[in-house]
């Protein structure tokens, strides 16, 4: 049964969708540069969103028809450890998250509904949390995009209970410490049973309440264009478009496996070229590696700041000498105490003087490596 998860004809989905895209354009804008949000067939909507909300230790809607892994051991106990990491990341972080971009936020999310996310791994859920309406959520990392995940067909193979248990481990840090760690996503999200960021992906939108609606994979060329996997040569993504709530409120999720150092910009500038194309948007860095104070990084770090008409970031994105103050308008908010030991060498004294000569805003939870509110710290930028 397909009931529980309303299915329009394909013709009417896609003009919804052209509809909710075309109406963020800008007038004079190039054409959409995202490829066709082909709908899922009805089979496919009914077993992509059963998987997705599975793999999140939600119950299937279908209440006359429910998913056999549901009355497994193996998921019972994955949901419930799931519903327990959740309920404590709700209280300690993602609350706190959601008033603080109400109130400080709010602005900026007016002013753009494009959300650009270099350096994300499969975290929709932070970037969903601070910009809840965005239209369009553009990620790139350099993680494979993988497959989703048919839950029913990992438990006739037998194989359900070590695949749910690869993807608890994939997603302890984010939930526990808000943040991948690059070193073990190279190894989770690229095994013999999780074999990319998708089941992540997914995960993460079907606990914040969407539903997806089209699941393509795409390929992003050098002009910033993105084709149907197949049809164009450049990186490897997917896109996703999904709602919550209203269908005719469509919000599109891209991520790409690119390199975005210089060199990987030189063989394939696609991304920049992409943020220009939807851009001017907002970018979001956290738990960044430090990679944007690297000469190696100026291509992506030059185009965050010339497509950007705000930036939301800890101390691991920009450094802060390149906020411009005759361009950009500089709000502090929590505590800066530095970087991690791991990454030392890149403390900032201009960021600690500019703090000390502030007075900060409140941060009422942690994100990125200093993930306790205590010793945290946001800057919001603006362009003036």
């Amino acid at each position: 049964m397909i009931a529980p998860f309303p299915y329009l004809r394909p013709a009417f989905v896609l003009l919804l969708l052209a509809l909710a895209f075309v109406s963020n354009a800008r007038a004079g804008d190039k054409p959409w540069p995202l490829a066709e949000a082909t709908p899922l067939s009805p089979d496919a909507y009914y077993r992509v969103n059963c998987s997705a909300r599975g793999l999140a230790g939600l119950h299937s809607p279908d209440d006359k028809s429910p998913v056999t892994w549901e009355s497994t051991d193996e998921w019972r106990e994955y949901q419930q450890k799931l519903d327990g990491q959740w309920r404590y990341l709700d209280r300690v972080r993602l609350n706190a998250m959601r008033s603080w971009s109400n109130a400080e936020l709010s602005g900026l999310r007016s002013d753009s509904r494009i959300v650009f996310y270099p350096f994300s791994g499969p975290d929709v859920l932070y970037a969903d949390t601070l910009f809840p309406h965005s239209k369009v959520l553009l990620m790139a990392g350099l993680e494979p995009v993988g497959t989703m995940p048919d839950l029913a067909q990992l438990q006739r193979d037998g194989r359900l209970g070590s695949y749910l248990a690869q993807v608890k481990t994939s997603l302890f840090t984010i939930l526990a410490a808000s943040f991948f760690k690059t070193k073990d996503m190279k190894t989770d999200f690229n095994n013999q049973l999780v074999d990319g960021l998708i089941p992540a992906i997914a995960v993460f939108l079907a606990r914040e309440g969407y539903t997806i609606d089209s699941l393509r994979y795409v390929t992003l060329s050098r002009d910033g264009t993105v084709h149907p996997r197949g049809e164009a040569s450049g990186a490897p993504g997917v896109q996703i478009a999904c709602f919550r709530g209203d269908r005719d409120d469509m919000q599109c999720v891209l991520y790409f496996q690119a390199d975005l150092g210089n060199d990987g910009l030189h063989e394939n500038p696609g991304y920049v070229n992409l943020m220009h194309r939807l851009g001017p948007g907002i970018t979001y860095l956290k738990a960044a590696s430090y990679l944007l104070y690297e000469d190696y990084f100026s291509t992506i770090r030059n185009g965050i700041l010339d497509n950007s008409l705000g930036v939301v970031e800890d101390d691991s994105g920009i450094p802060f000498r390149y906020f411009n103050p005759t361009q950009w308008n500089v709000v502090p908010y929590g505590h800066y105490t530095g970087p991690i030991p791991l990454f030392k060498e890149h403390d900032q004294a201009d960021l600690a003087d500019f703090y000390a000569r502030s007075s900060p805003m409140p941060l009422t939870f942690g994100s990125g490596y200093k993930f306790t509110a205590a010793n945290s710290s946001l800057i919001v930028a603006k362009k003036k």
